[in-house]
């Protein structure tokens, strides 16, 4: 039985249960507990079978555990509880919790496909930005999963208030067939009986797409996965990021907050020091802090009216003004779409087909994780219709005269400040293996 946190080589086994054993194929690096994540195949008598993905952690040396191991084997164990309430087909399938004399190991489902975060960069590279059909069937199945989690009771029919806290473009992918799933609830905050207390006010997830109430160190609910989710789908619609104005030096940003607003701002970046996070998550909390409609509006230029208004109820700084619900945001995002030419997962798969075509010779500069891949690059042809282009904008006047015949709905935008992607490796995204 090998030690998961020692090198490894392909083919090696981990560990077995029963009959089965998992093979050491690919390791993905440290995870956000300090796990070791893994990818492994499943091997029964009748051959080799699915990849999975393997959390690991180590029993430490020594009689006795200290508390770091105590609290991320804690972690693991409630997400492993978690998932028993989060079975659906737009989220990940977690399958237990296996104990080795070594340590213990999470075994996850391994997902195909590229992350929101990889088509981003594609876009980039290829100078033009998804389609608003694109935009509303991944949004609606992400509201679908959230509605899911949001909406979870126990066995008692008490609810368990899930909030995911961690809705962010790497955790959204897209499957070879267009099967949008939600890969990770690992730092998911519930009610569950013996959940383990998060460091306040560290958010869980990705700083640059926690709501404010996340980053002030206030309470978040259901409505602050909402607020994640809007920030991801405008990025992904026009490569802007409300945290990262593109319009406004920081000293712009500073002016705009009030004395009661900066006594806050200061008292929530005082409060994550030591935590670890990264360098620009004062710059966040700052933005979150200071962002008005103008600056949603801004963003959301050359979106169709309907989708600015979706955004814009999304983005709203106090979850009272959010929408109430994901099932409601998925409502609206679905009926949106049925006004639009039909659009379905197959579409959805055929236009990143399109991008990756037309994106080819730039993949070589795209960092796609090790753990993406299943979708293949197809013989070029002609653009969708509906996609928005990520070419810089041409002078005032001939915006007026190529937009004045227009209607609204169909106008096009310029990309923003969007969050820096590119860089140096070889392409994988035609790969057969990819992960959580």
């Amino acid at each position: 039985m090998a030690h998961p946190s020692k090198p490894l080589t392909s083919g090696v086994v981990l560990f077995t249960q029963g009959d089965t054993s998992y093979e050491f194929f690919r390791d993905l690096g440290v995870g956000r507990l300090g796990e070791r994540v893994l990818l492994a195949f499943v091997r029964t008598p009748q051959g080799l079978g699915d990849c999975v993905v393997l959390k690991c952690i180590p029993l430490p040396q020594g009689e006795s555990l200290p508390e770091g191991f105590q609290h991320m084997r804690a972690r693991l164990e409630e997400e492993v509880r978690l998932a028993r309430y989060l079975q659906h087909p737009r989220i990940a399938r977690v399958h237990g919790l296996v104990e080795m004399p070594h340590g213990l190991c999470v075994v996850m489902e391994n997902l195909e496909g590229l992350s929101l975060n990889t088509l981003l960069s594609v876009a980039q590279a290829r100078g033009r930005y998804f389609s608003e059909s694109f935009v509303l069937y991944v949004g609606a199945e992400v509201a679908a999963a959230l509605d899911h989690a949001h909406t979870r009771t126990d066995e008692a029919g008490l609810p368990l208030g899930i909030v995911n806290r961690d809705v962010n473009p790497g955790r959204i992918r897209l499957g070879p067939r267009g099967e949008v799933r939600m890969t990770d609830f690992g730092v998911a905050l519930s009610r569950l009986t013996g959940r383990v207390a998060t460091s306040f006010p560290r958010p869980q997830g990705e700083v640059l797409y926690a709501a404010p109430e996340a980053l002030m160190g206030d309470a978040v609910d259901a409505r602050s996965d909402l607020f994640s989710l809007g920030l991801t789908l405008l990025e992904f619609a026009t490569g802007r990021h409300l945290y990262d104005p593109g319009h406004l030096l920081a000293e712009g940003v500073e002016a705009r907050l009030s004395r009661e607003e900066r006594e806050k701002v200061l008292a929530a970046s005082v409060a994550s020091l030591g935590l670890n996070l990264p360098p620009f998550a004062e710059d966040s909390i700052r933005c979150a802090m200071s962002y008005r409609s103008e600056d949603v509006e801004r963003a959301a230029e050359g979106l169709s009216v309907p989708l600015r208004d979706v955004l814009h109820t999304l983005l709203r700084p106090e979850p009272s003004e959010r929408f109430a619900t994901a099932s409601e945001l998925a409502g609206l995002l679905r009926a949106r779409l049925a006004r639009l030419p039909p659009y379905s997962g197959e579409d959805a798969v055929k236009e990143v087909q399109q991008a990756l075509a037309e994106a080819e010779n730039q993949l070589w500069d795209i960092a796609v994780p090790d753990d993406e891949g299943g979708i293949s690059v197809p013989m070029l042809g002609t653009p969708h219709p509906d996609e928005i282009s990520t070419e810089p904008a041409p002078c005032q006047g001939l915006r007026k005269r190529s937009t004045a015949a227009r209607h609204p709905d169909e106008v096009t935008t310029a990309p923003g400040a969007g969050a820096r992607r590119i860089g140096r490796r070889q392409p994988t995204v035609s790969s057969t293996s990819s992960t959580t």
